[in-house]
């Protein structure tokens, strides 16, 4: 379970945000939003319930991240191969933790929270590197989240890192298991190998129409075509629509002046100030000459008996009471005083701190706010043609008249799967990441046009299905080319395996690998050295996984380079290298001894708090069945 939680535990608050103050922890354990309260619970561990909610929204996540990787991936497929089960038992095993650290009583401060989000680098304005709660509130935005829901997360995030933390206090391993490690590894292993490539198959011919059509039903499952639909697709979206908008320099002008008159182009200015109460304006006017003269503020105010000073830290300039003294303290810098006449009498006022943020020049945000202008024009002309197009729609008009009333582009698409790919495998990159519009398009009845639809931020769109092509198995024209490069792979496999079956009875009858290559024209024997971790030329990690597998002086089959050279292989000799250093050892050993720690704890608290699972709900947040 430790390796799901690695590879799943990606919590939105520290991959996206804290990062560095809370990452330990995180990595293991920050996957979701807990909540104790009842409802739509899918996970109930103890007294700690993880909704349905929060399981669709981690699947999403983890889904958008694999497909960054591989656009083919669908969630079936990933699902299928373990995905969701894994997503299930990580998020059981974070129960648990936070039902044993809340049982325990712990808790982290309102200051802890505070302090982890305005020292976010994500929250920090580009212009001042200072907390920024415009970025913060856009962040929360974007994410799904609203601010009670987050630092709720964030809450509990560092209510399970001080439970992990006090679990892995003292968890030393002894020198002798650094020894281990470096002896596993650090092994390293001769390998020779005998290399059957694929060229001594000779020419296997081609198959006539008889043989494909009988090999292509033998493999169905590689020539069955997926469902594939063509439709006609209407969709509006500012972000599609600003890049063609032109902005007049005069509206930018306008936008920066009165940014700069109402301080949204930077942090506040602020003051850090001490001020004392004199009986008059000579008394005030002393106390600030001492100062100038060398003596420190409080001594002297002390020495004139004027008593304690009285402080305002870090305001802005509405947030002091007097205006007079307001004007003042922002006229002066960092270690000036001045005597200054209040609405209340004299008073002496040193400024201790002074935090002047720089305000960017028009010419350095130009680019960003013609962004966000033309981001606000294209928002009201996407408004006015969707009205246009509804009021069309209203009307009786078909989905391409009221695109044509509307003025909205109209895209036609010829037969697509469900993952946004044409059948000969190429990419729509308009819509390969558009998986709602995706979702419509396969749900939808033929003939039968959506409603307006929103997706993305801002986006709308509408649809209709023209045709559909049901899921069956391909043709013969329509795969020839794939399933005849098929039928020379296994009938060069096959070839190849006789080869193999040959070598090995020479080898069992005690020739050598080098003597048994002699009797292959063609075939050769190399050999190398390789620690467990390392490759080289047809050595690929899976021939050496399986060397490292083998006994020594045993032969065994594999395959080699691209996988279509067989070979077989012996282990001629064992070593050991030391490659790391004894600090580098004993770093790795602790870290293993923690994840075996964080294993039994999490086996000791799956035993002792009951673990309820609601099938239903977690097939439905999984995706795996119609939440309806």
């Amino acid at each position: 379970m430790l390796t799901l939680i690695r590879s799943l535990a990606r919590s939105p608050i520290a991959v996206v945000v804290i990062i560095v103050p809370v990452v330990a922890a995180f990595a293991l354990f920050g996957i979701n939003d807990i909540f104790t309260g009842t409802g739509n619970a899918v996970i109930t561990v103890g007294n700690e319930r993880v909704t349905a909610q929060e399981v669709s929204r981690t699947m999403q996540r983890e889904m958008r991240r694999i497909q960054m990787e591989n656009p083919r991936v669908t969630q079936q497929e990933a699902d299928a191969a373990g995905l969701g089960d894994s997503i299930i038992s990580t998020m059981v095993a974070q129960a648990a933790i936070s039902a044993q650290a809340r049982e325990l009583g712990l808790a982290a401060t309102d200051q802890q929270v505070f302090d982890l989000i305005s020292s976010a680098p994500a929250f920090q304005s580009v212009f001042t590197n200072r907390f920024d709660r415009a970025s913060y509130m856009e962040f929360l935005r974007q994410e799904g989240w609203n601010e009670a829901a987050f630092e709720r997360q964030l809450r509990s995030d560092l209510r399970r890192q001080q439970f992990i933390d006090a679990a892995l206090s003292g968890a030393t391993p002894p020198d002798l298991f650094a020894g281990l490690r470096a002896r596993f590894e650090g092994e390293q292993r001769t390998i020779r190998a005998l290399l059957i490539p694929p060229s001594l198959a000779g020419d296997v011919g081609e198959p006539d129409d008889d043989r494909l059509r009988a090999f292509i039903e033998e493999n169905a499952p590689f020539f069955t075509l997926p469902e594939q639909r063509r439709f006609t697709l209407v969709r509006l979206d500012p972000a599609l629509v600003s890049p063609d908008i032109a902005i007049d320099e005069d509206e930018l002008r306008e936008l920066y002046e009165m940014r700069l008159e109402t301080g949204g182009l930077s942090d506040p200015a602020l003051r850090s100030f001490a001020q004392w109460v004199t009986p008059d304006e000579q008394t005030a006017e002393a106390l600030a000459e001492r100062v100038r003269a060398g003596e420190t503020a409080e001594a002297a105010a002390r020495d004139m008996g004027l008593g304690d000073a009285i402080r305002i830290e870090n305001a802005e300039i509405f947030a002091i009471p007097d205006q007079a003294v307001a004007s003042a303290v922002f006229d002066m810098d960092t270690g000036e005083i001045r005597a200054v006449q209040g609405r209340l009498g004299w008073r002496a006022v040193f400024v201790e701190q002074a935090t002047n943020p720089e305000i960017p020049s028009f010419e350095s945000i130009a680019d960003e706010l013609r962004t966000e202008l033309a981001g606000e024009t294209a928002e009201f002309q996407v408004l006015d043609a969707l009205a246009n197009f509804e009021e069309a729609r209203g009307r009786g008009a078909t989905l391409e008249e009221a695109a044509d009333a509307a003025a909205i582009p109209v895209e036609r698409f010829d037969f697509i799967t469900a993952e946004g790919f044409e059948i000969t495998g190429a990419p729509l990159m308009s819509l390969l990441r558009e998986e709602q519009i995706l979702r419509h398009v396969f749900e939808t009845e033929e003939g039968f046009d959506t409603g307006l639809i929103q997706f993305g931020d801002d986006g709308y769109f509408a649809l209709r299905v023209d045709a559909v092509r049901e899921s069956e198995l391909a043709d013969l024209e329509t795969v020839r080319e794939q399933a005849a490069a098929f039928w020379r792979m296994r009938q060069i496999d096959d070839r190849l395996e006789e080869f193999v079956t040959t070598a090995m009875t020479r080898i069992a009858e005690g020739a050598s690998l080098d003597e048994a290559a002699s009797e292959i024209a063609g075939a050769r024997v190399e050999e190398t050295t390789l620690m467990r971790t390392q490759t080289a030329g047809p050595f690929t990690q899976a021939l050496v996984s399986a060397a490292f597998r083998a006994p020594l002086n045993q032969p065994f089959e594999t395959r080699a380079g691209d996988q279509r050279t067989r070979a077989i292989a012996i282990v001629t000799d064992i070593s050991v290298s030391q490659a790391e250093t004894r600090s580098e050892q004993r770093r790795n050993v602790s870290d293993a001894l923690q994840n075996d720690v964080i294993a039994a704890l999490e086996r000791g608290l799956l035993d002792t708090y009951p673990v309820q699972i609601n099938t239903a709900l977690r097939d439905a947040a999984l995706g795996r069945t119609d939440p309806d």
